[in-house]
């Protein structure tokens, strides 16, 4: 794992429903042989870090699960939270995988890692302190993963944040997008010590900074999905505007190809120079 000092760590962003492009990334850095010594996670990106490293599942049933989840999903389940889980039998068929999933988090532990992952660290917020807090392998807070977690994926106004034990305080914790989306400090921190940071951003919104060179900033992108960052208009609400949205785009590009095929035509062929970007299309 480690080579001549390098440690390499991964940073998976906040990012709402299209932190399942995080996946992806992680799929392209072990199709291409690179070793992975830590993964933190904020929000979306604590749960691909979680399942991954922490519960082990591989690759290929995170992309099943990818493609299985739909926002409804999320909304079902968010209702049987605030209703104190008093109808989950009834609640869980149309809750997708997470139950059976959550189950399976509950089980996971931080010095329990899978995939060569020596170090996961899971950021989230502190209600009261307004300030993130960090947990992890190596960490001293002994706060269960599973707890950490869905606090860092409880997303504000969907669902109430989560009250947990550290020591002898007691905190209410919640999505850690709200104040540290993409932790790289903690990254290169003493607790998770990489010495070489690929960061995965799936914000829908957020410059890249300039970077060092020991810092590679990929932009994934994931088909016809936006970040949640309405919460308040409800996940279906979301899921049905993003479809006329899709529509709308579909129809203009279309409009546009046989705009471009006539003038073509009539013009004959051109050069178009070459352009490097920071943004990637990351395949499942």
């Amino acid at each position: 794992m480690e080579r001549e000092g390098v440690r390499v760590g991964v940073v998976l962003s906040a990012g709402g429903l299209r932190g399942a492009a995080h996946v992806g990334v992680l799929r392209q850095l072990v199709l291409h042989g690179i070793p992975i010594d830590s993964i933190v996670g904020v929000s979306a990106g604590a749960v691909v870090a979680a399942y991954y490293a922490a519960v082990g599942l591989d690759l290929d049933e995170l992309i099943a699960d990818a493609e299985a989840f739909r926002g409804r999903h999320l909304l079902t389940y968010s209702v049987n939270v605030r209703l104190g889980y008093r109808f989950e039998p009834r609640f869980a068929a149309w809750c997708g995988v997470i139950p059976s999933r959550l189950r399976q988090l509950e089980m996971a532990a931080f010095d329990r890692l899978h995939h060569g992952v020596r170090r996961l660290g899971i950021v989230c917020h502190d209600v009261t302190a307004r300030r993130p807090r960090y947990f992890g392998t190596d960490v001293d807070e002994r706060v269960p993963l599973h707890q950490t977690v869905r606090a860092s994926a409880s997303i504000p106004r969907v669902f109430p944040p989560i009250s947990v034990a550290c020591g002898r305080e007691q905190l209410r914790l919640t999505d850690g997008g709200e104040s540290d989306p993409v932790p790289i400090s903690f990254a290169r921190g003493s607790q998770i010590g990489a010495t070489h940071v690929i960061v995965s951003d799936c914000r829908w919104l957020g410059r890249v900074p300039a970077t060092d060179a020991r810092t590679i900033w990929i932009r994934p992108r994931m088909a016809h999905t936006g970040t949640l960052w309405s919460p308040r208009r409800g996940l279906v609400a979301t899921v049905r505007e993003r479809k006329r949205r899709c529509r709308s785009v579909s129809s203009a590009r279309a409009a546009a190809n046989g705009r471009s095929e006539s003038s073509a035509r009539s013009t004959g062929p051109s050069r178009t120079p070459a352009t490097t970007t920071r943004r990637a299309d990351v395949h499942l």
